[in-house]
């Protein structure tokens, strides 16, 4: 009986991880990092940009869902660019790596970045960037159930599957706009498990085209609305919608995901660094089932 109960929780936990992390990590990080799915956001603003995220789902007193993000970018060409004009191109380069945890399932995901941006004019700018990414899916079915000698399905240990895939990404922005598209796992790879009770694990190409405005109001008083529109892993639309206001060294925001959630942030600005927690909350249970906490830092120097 215990042995048919465990199998009965993998396969639950199994529907979760490819409906749920397939998505992962761009509902929770992109608002931060828009380079987490845009490599071309790689040293778009800043000469040195660095950021620190964790995610958690809080569901009855315990943790479900555990995503981290560390993420880094340079200008590499510092010292020559401040003595030639700005009216130049430059190049960006950046990595970030994101982890995710669901129960057994433990999701690990590397991008080297690279970006060229092309200054239009004093105040627009057009900038690609691709990417390289390795992804790895490890399934501990030891932290799942304790092991069970007559049902060989469940003692297999650590099983742990990686693919390779790239993105690529471009932006255009000028003094008030700003629009971006990108394209992530352009050659979806599936991740295939041995001697393991799951299936195979598909990945799908991800889709993402934003687009905001900033309205600024004076000197140190703005707002922003922006748009996202991408595709699911159920071949459906979705979208995100927010709007940020920005008071001197203070923001804060509201956005709500097609998904059926309402997500709430603010962020505090001390110096070269960005302060930030951000509250996602379901309308109902079908997307969510609980709320979720992002908290970041992050650190820039720039242009």
């Amino acid at each position: 009986m215990k042995s048919v109960k465990s199998a009965v929780i993998v396969i639950l936990v199994l529907i979760a991880i490819q409906l749920k992390a397939q998505d992962f990590p761009f509902h929770y990080f992109t608002i931060l990092n828009p380079m987490v799915n845009n490599p071309s956001f790689a040293a778009h603003e800043s000469k040195i940009k660095a950021d620190l995220a964790t995610y958690n789902l809080w569901a009855g007193g315990f943790k479900p869902v555990s995503d981290f993000m560390v993420s880094f970018s340079v200008e590499p060409d510092l010292r020559k660019r401040e003595r030639k004009s700005r009216n130049l191109p430059w190049v960006g380069l950046g990595a970030s790596v994101l982890r995710e945890r669901i129960g057994p399932f433990n999701q690990l995901i590397f991008n080297a970045i690279y970006a060229y941006h092309i200054p239009l004019s004093r105040s627009s700018r057009l900038s690609f960037g691709i990417s390289g990414i390795v992804e790895n899916l490890n399934i501990d079915i030891n932290s799942l159930s304790p092991s069970h000698g007559g049902d060989p399905r469940l003692v297999n240990g650590n099983n742990s599957s990686t693919i390779i895939d790239g993105g690529f990404g471009t932006t255009y922005r000028n003094k008030d706009f700003q629009l971006s598209f990108s394209a992530l796992n352009l050659a979806p790879a599936t991740f295939r498990f041995d001697d393991s009770p799951a299936k195979d694990i598909s990945r799908y190409r991800k889709l993402f085209l934003t687009g905001n405005y900033k309205f600024q109001l004076s000197e140190k008083i703005g707002f922003k609305p922006e748009v996202t529109v991408r595709n699911s892993v159920q071949d459906e639309i979705q979208y995100d919608i927010s709007i940020r206001s920005e008071l001197n060294y203070l923001a804060f925001g509201i956005g709500y995901r097609s998904e059926s959630s309402i997500f709430i942030f603010t962020q505090v600005l001390y110096n070269d660094f960005v302060f930030t927690y951000l509250s996602e909350n379901p309308i109902h249970a079908k997307h969510m089932i609980g709320n979720g906490h992002t908290f970041a830092i992050g650190w820039n120097m720039k242009k």
